[in-house]
């Protein structure tokens, strides 16, 4: 290991000093942020090279998991790694004991702060609202386009979902997200998505796009499909997802031409205004039932034809599909999509 991770841990005084050794020892490794997050997923972790990017930009403590990940994707050993908590533990005490006590400094009672007498309630419950406050204030800064004119329910929403980007379903974020939050924790899951070969926008703003792709993930994977992330569904983003590769334009494209000659233009255009020419596109429809696929099957149309959800977002399948709903009026008056103003 560097010197950054042997025997002698450098000590800290603060956490940007904290930050600043946590840097050495990814530059030390001669590692790239995208090796230490594939090592990092070896050893059973879970470290994006974007959630590392910022850990190591910042001059604030970064979650003891997230530098339990670093460390061990930096080969550095148990007993060390115990130490660099530790050390960070101590950063933290630092930080949070001024408030602990209200008044003037304790005189004659120096020796009081370090007594392990339970704390009173109060100035615990002002601790835990100044830092709400200032996670608050991170997310505000980072997604401040995507409140502006929000509702007062949508910035209530999105206070449950910011401050957790390393640990997800843990403090900080909530238990289930869903469509209408927004924050780090969305982001997170963004990233699982487009990691996992899902892509969409990475914004931190869980709106149709995302939900149409948590879908596709819960249908591919044989999961409840509901649309919401649950730590499930986070763990099985994590654990190396066995998304079928989706179709490029130009494969789909060629595909509809064979299977569409009378009309293969017809074909391309009515599968590009239902779906974008997604195969992994999911639209809820306002009854709430869902509709799959490059020609939009609905939930009805596939217990019908007896197919589940994974089979109507393969594309070879879909296409196939409507070429046989085609063939029986020659022309495309099963579907309905208005054309692009």
């Amino acid at each position: 290991m560097n010197d950054a991770g042997r025997d002698q841990v450098p000590q800290a005084a603060t956490a940007g000093e904290y930050v600043a050794l946590l840097r050495d020892v990814r530059r030390y490794s001669g590692l790239t942020y995208r090796e230490i997050s594939r090592r990092a997923s070896a050893a059973g972790h879970w470290l994006p090279p974007s959630t590392l990017a910022t850990m190591l930009g910042r001059t604030t403590l970064p979650r003891e998991r997230t530098i339990v990940a670093l460390l061990a994707a930096c080969g550095t050993s148990t007993a060390e790694i115990q130490r660099w908590i530790a050390m960070r533990r101590d950063i933290e005490a630092r930080l949070t004991e001024p408030s602990r006590w209200d008044g003037p400094a304790p005189g004659a009672d120096e020796a009081r702060p370090a007594d392990p007498v339970t704390p009173d309630p109060a100035p615990t419950r002002t601790i835990r609202r100044t830092r709400r406050r200032g996670l608050r204030l991170g997310a505000i800064a980072l997604f401040g386009a995507l409140a502006v004119g929000s509702s007062g329910a949508m910035l209530a929403g999105a206070a449950g979902t910011v401050g957790a980007t390393d640990e997800p379903t843990t403090e900080g974020c909530p238990l289930v997200l869903r469509q209408g939050m927004y924050g780090p924790c969305v982001l997170d899951l963004q990233e699982r998505l487009v990691a996992g070969g899902l892509h969409v926008p990475v914004d931190g703003w869980f709106g149709p796009d995302t939900a149409s792709r948590v879908m596709a993930f819960q249908a591919l994977g044989g999961l409840p499909v509901s649309g919401t992330a649950d730590g499930r569904v986070l763990d099985e983003l994590s654990a190396d997802p066995a998304v079928p590769a989706t179709w490029p334009e130009e494969r789909i494209s060629k595909h509809l031409w064979r299977l569409f000659p009378e009309d293969p233009a017809g074909a391309v255009r009515m599968a590009r205004c239902l779906s974008g020419l997604d195969p992994y596109r999911v639209e809820v429809q306002p009854d709430g039932s869902r509709r799959w696929g490059l020609f939009q099957f609905s939930d009805v149309e596939l217990s019908r034809l007896g197919v589940d959800r994974r089979t109507a977002l393969d594309a070879g399948w879909n296409i196939g599909a409507a070429r046989d709903l085609w063939s029986r009026s020659g022309d495309f008056g099963h579907w309905h999509c208005p054309p692009a103003p």
